[in-house]
């Protein structure tokens, strides 16, 4: 291995690893579930993605076609399972932290709840 995937490969496993922390940190700082599992969800898919990249840099021979593989699992799945638990949580009324743009899940479902009766 070269001098240079040598040090591509620790850089980045170092940026995954970092924003891996970042994302363990908004897990504990921030206010609500949603902001948490955004927190989750989004940095600790792109820490992984990093370090798989990490790793790519850093092997030869067949595992760059695992590497890729499981970086394609983590951005397909990350998003969809936050979203779904996002929206199951919304529905067991576990409400957000609204702000000035307000709740616009909650605002669908009282229009459909009035076109309905």
């Amino acid at each position: 291995m070269s001098l240079f995937l040598s040090i591509a490969a620790s850089v980045l496993i170092l940026l995954g690893a970092l924003l891996s922390l970042v994302g363990a940190l908004g897990v504990w700082r921030l206010p609500d579930a949603y902001a948490r599992m955004h927190s989750a969800s989004k940095a600790g898919a792109l820490g992984a993605i990093l370090v798989l990249l990490g790793v790519l840099c850093a092997t030869s021979g067949m595992a760059w076609l695992e590497s890729l593989l499981a970086i394609c699992v983590l951005l397909i799945t990350a998003p969809l399972a936050a979203h779904a638990i996002a929206r199951a949580g919304h529905m067991a009324d576990i409400r957000p932290q609204t702000g000035l743009l307000g709740d616009a899940l909650e605002e669908d479902r009282q229009r459909r709840g009035t076109q309905e009766r």
